[in-house]
């Protein structure tokens, strides 16, 4: 077989980071953003999308382009059930559950 290009044998730093289990803050609205013009209904009884939910972080792993993932679970809430879901999310949608929300400022001061 014909040799097709590559990292000509270099070393490969690794891509999987146990880190045991973290609090972390997952910002859903980040992950999930409001579609453009939505002029949806609202629906009381439907998933809890639209905040900020408590999780734990049980890894971080690099993508094929380097972008940094936290292995995440989380429980999202719909009226009288929750689901535990455990997914890859995007670092900047993650932050320590020990850190206090970002402060907005005021206009005109």
């Amino acid at each position: 077989m014909k040799w097709i290009g590559g990292d000509s044998g270099q070393p490969r730093r690794p891509v999987y980071f146990p880190v045991g289990h973290k609090a972390v803050l997952v910002d859903l609205n980040a992950l999930y953003p409001q579609t453009p013009h939505y002029t949806g209904e609202y629906f009381p009884d439907g998933l809890q999308i639209r905040s900020v939910h408590l999780g734990v972080l049980t890894a971080w792993a690099r993508s094929e382009w380097g972008e940094w993932y936290g292995k995440v679970s989380y429980t999202i809430a719909a009226k009288d059930r929750e689901e535990k879901v455990t997914h890859w999310v995007p670092g900047w949608a993650l932050r320590p559950a020990d850190t206090a929300p970002p402060q907005r400022q005021r206009r005109g001061r």
